[in-house]
């Protein structure tokens, strides 16, 4: 008789039941070295959550997204409303939770063990993503929708099954909604995927892919039409408008600089929850009128407008500080902070070399779980270029970036791992 072999070994079971409990409790204490100010951002996300709660969890904004917002309701109906010390304690059980789904992806899509220790260890420890656990903004919930993605399209490869398909385009889309950055994120994963599973013989999975991928998209539908009698799959006041004008005007983004005058104007103007009664024809004119200020300052010099896109898609990816709104003594460790991003960045670039996918390989005739590697291959390089150049174009916040990380890691851990192995082997060779 043939055994049959589980899927966890108590030993896996065992290793990443601790490290996960001991990731929460990095992030709980981590998160106290510098409270953070509960302000700005969070404050719209969460009166957005509690219109949500008086409102039977269906209500809009003119521009926060809806998803993060009903995260927080969510928690708040059961911890009740402001109860921000539960919203952080969710927010380390899922990053948490992160870390275990890189030791899934690396062990059971790539068959890597030692990949997936070193990439579970990273994350758990990980500082960047850690320092947003006690914020209540949208960072973790849009890096768990991402890392769900890949293990759902992993999946969807090893088993192109519709109900596989259906969760896959779920997941594509809700990290999709999350953040308008990140709103044509979805096409990388749920495009790709056609390479490496066929159309042709998955046709009804498919179809449910497809499905899966808009039913996030029907919420913002119906309550921007019930509200402001307007079909938008996302916020009825214009992101993209706003942020080419927001990249056009801010060169950089230091650390806990303010926006300039004219960007506080713009946002005075442009948001409609501050104009109650506001048009869709309104909303369209004062998009258009930052459009076109976007494009007069283009065409006053459009040299230094392309120069600093360039500069931008190198500094949307750095890292100077790990607490958002505030860090005592940032002068003194900045380079510290800035030295390990630069490490984890170089060793991801490591890792996508040394795992490249094969050349001059018809896809579907690979093995599943060559396909697997490379398919999330392919996802991570594109996620990359998609942040480079996408964030480019707005004010290149360096929190812009801090979802992707999840795959920098993952990237990371083959590089460090494949570093070693080439150590290992010169020393073996002089001994």
């Amino acid at each position: 008789m043939n055994r049959i072999h589980p899927f966890f070994r108590r030993k896996e079971i065992v290793l990443l039941s601790v490290v996960f409990l001991c990731g929460i409790a990095f992030r709980l204490w981590f998160i106290t070295v510098v409270p953070q100010p509960f302000i700005y951002d969070q404050g719209e996300y969460e009166l957005y959550a509690i219109r949500m709660l008086d409102r039977g969890m269906l209500a809009s904004h003119s521009y926060r997204p809806y998803p993060y917002s009903l995260f927080v309701a969510s928690v708040y109906s059961v911890a009740g409303p402001f109860n921000r010390s539960a919203i952080f304690f969710v927010q380390a059980v899922l990053d948490s939770f992160i870390a275990v789904a890189i030791y899934l992806i690396l062990a059971k899509g790539f068959g890597q063990k030692s990949e997936a220790k070193v990439g579970l260890f990273l994350y758990t420890v990980n500082p960047f993503t850690s320092a947003y656990v006690g914020l209540g903004l949208s960072e973790i919930l849009t890096a768990l929708f991402i890392v769900t993605t890949v293990l759902l399209g992993i999946r969807f490869i090893h088993k192109p099954h519709w109900v596989w398909g259906l969760v896959f385009g779920i997941s594509s889309g809700i990290a999709a909604e999350i953040r308008n950055a990140a709103l044509f994120w979805a096409i990388i994963p749920v495009g790709l995927i056609l390479f490496w599973v066929s159309l042709r013989r998955y046709r009804v999975s498919y179809t449910a892919m497809f499905v899966g991928l808009l039913l996030p998209f029907l919420y913002p539908l119906y309550v921007n039409w019930r509200d402001f009698h307007e079909f938008s799959v996302t916020t009825v006041d214009n992101a993209i408008a706003r942020e080419l004008y927001n990249g056009a005007v801010q060169k950089r983004v230091p650390p806990f600089m303010p926006p300039p005058s004219d960007v506080l104007q713009m946002y005075r103007e442009y948001y409609s929850e501050l104009h109650p009664g506001r048009t869709q024809a309104e909303r369209n004119a004062i998009a258009r009128k930052y459009f076109d200020k976007t494009l007069e300052i283009v065409r006053g010099n459009p040299t230094e407008y392309i120069r600093n896109r360039l500069y931008k898609m190198w500094y949307v990816w750095q890292k100077e500080n790990l607490f958002y709104y505030e860090e005592p003594g940032l002068a003194n460790h900045w380079m510290y902070t800035f030295g390990a991003n630069a490490a984890l960045l170089a060793l991801a670039v490591v890792g996508l070399v040394v795992s490249r996918p094969s050349a001059g390989v018809f896809l579907l005739e690979l093995s599943r779980r060559r396909r697997i590697a490379d398919w999330v291959w392919s996802l991570i390089v594109g996620t990359i270029v998609y942040g480079t150049v996408a964030f480019s174009f707005t004010h290149a916040e360096q929190r812009l970036t801090i979802p992707f990380y999840p795959l920098l890691i993952l990237a990371g851990s083959l590089g460090l791992v494949s570093l070693w192995h080439a150590v290992s082997h010169v020393i073996a060779r002089f001994r």
